[in-house]
């Protein structure tokens, strides 16, 4: 990735005026923001924003708010802001959430885990998924291991076997095979 992309995401509307000066064509107001991630790792720290990362993304690090993010795959990606919307096409290695209202969908995940509320993960394939926290939402075709702590958390897993470690009341565990 470039100097001039990563200044854009990083400063927004400071890094648009050197973008323009540099010479760069500038995205219409409302349109997705499109990076190159495969030279590094990339941090989305501006809030309201649509971005499109393109490459094999390394480390992708998104610290704003109402943000949505599309990418092919990812080695890692840690959702730190509220509200966030990220959707992987491929696999993504390992994802940490740390924030509220927070929606992964990927194809498959390595270990997940989810700290806070109210968000949720869907994908077709998973190793391991960790939830701590309440009101969340995980959903895989097929995943090895789901550890829940915390209240009101609803999981869903549709084929093979996963092992299952519960603490907290009121969550929803739907496994095809239960293993102990």
């Amino acid at each position: 990735m470039n100097v001039i992309s990563r200044a854009c995401a990083a400063l927004g509307a400071t890094a648009l005026a050197a973008a323009l000066a540099a010479g760069l064509p500038a995205a219409p107001a409302g349109a997705a923001v499109s990076l190159d991630c495969s030279g590094g790792d990339v941090v989305l720290a501006e809030s309201t924003a649509t971005y499109a990362l393109t490459g094999a993304c390394h480390g992708v690090r998104v610290t704003g708010s109402n943000v949505v993010v599309s990418l092919a795959s990812a080695a890692e990606v840690t959702v730190l802001g509220s509200n966030n919307r990220i959707v992987a096409a491929g696999a993504v290695d390992k994802v940490v959430v740390k924030a509220s209202n927070v929606t992964v969908r990927a194809r498959r995940l390595g270990p997940a885990r989810i700290v806070g509320a109210n968000s949720a993960i869907v994908a077709t394939k998973g190793t391991i998924a960790r939830i701590k926290g309440s009101n969340n939402r995980v959903s895989y075709r097929k995943l090895g291991k789901i550890v829940v702590r915390g209240a009101n958390n609803h999981v869903r897993v549709k084929t093979g076997k996963t092992k299952v470690s519960v603490r907290g009341a009121n969550n929803v565990i739907r496994v095809h095979r239960r293993v102990r």
